[in-house]
């Protein structure tokens, strides 16, 4: 496993953990939000390579920019899921149609 693929896991784990703790709940989106974590380190540590964001950088690995960019695709995640209506509205728009 080459350092880059382990550091990325770890900390979109560390990641989704810290954002769980804050949200407080796990809930049924944890499998999106743990694919979100893993894509947003990843996203961000080439928009802070990108940048030239040398913060916190574990050789070639920008970890403050992988952890931003982890966190924020994981709230926009969570607010497009927020947005999705219930099921409640689904069953009731289903049986206004017919």
């Amino acid at each position: 496993m080459t350092p880059w693929l382990l550091i990325t896991v770890l900390l979109a784990v560390i990641n989704l953990a810290a954002f769980l703790v804050v949200r407080g709940r796990w809930g049924r989106v944890v499998g999106l939000l743990a694919l979100a974590s893993v894509l947003g380190t990843i996203a961000g540590d080439a928009v802070g390579g990108a940048t030239g964001l040398e913060l916190l950088v574990l050789g070639d690995y920008h970890v403050l920019a992988a952890c931003i960019g982890a966190q924020l695709l994981m709230l926009g995640t969570l607010l497009l899921l927020a947005m999705l209506p219930t099921a409640d509205e689904r069953a009731e728009s289903n049986s206004t149609d017919r």
